[in-house]
């Protein structure tokens, strides 16, 4: 059922109900109406979901593609350690509008250490 699916994906990104409504752009009380299975999402609905949490749309309703989910993908192609992975999934977690500001600040914080070991 895509309720599971939805409060296990949001627990396991350490998401509020809220975040993921603001991150798909749905009323919070709409969300919580999905994720208790009191009602379904659309179609367009499910799309920006799997994109929000960075899986497919068939692993989302609960379908074994037999695939593995995309982030364990590029893991093993890159040969990212746990960690590195772990950084990685929370990061796609994150709402797109939060995105460019961790990034800014992680650029600032590498040109500061940059600058103070260059002295």
């Amino acid at each position: 059922m895509i309720a599971d699916m939805l409060k296990k994906l949001r627990e396991n990104k350490k998401l509020t109900q809220q975040d993921v409504a603001d991150g798909i752009n749905v009323n919070s009380s709409t969300y919580k109406n999905y994720e208790y299975g009191r009602r379904e999402p659309d179609l367009e609905t499910v799309s920006k979901l799997a994109d929000f949490y960075g899986v497919t749309t068939d692993y989302l309703l609960g379908r074994d593609t037999g695939e593995p989910e995309p982030i364990d993908s590029l893991a093993s192609q890159f040969n990212m350690s746990a960690l590195e992975k772990e950084i990685l999934d929370n990061y796609l977690a994150l709402p797109e509008n939060m995105r460019g500001d961790l990034m800014e600040f992680l650029q600032k914080s590498v040109e500061k250490v940059m600058n103070e070991s260059g002295d």
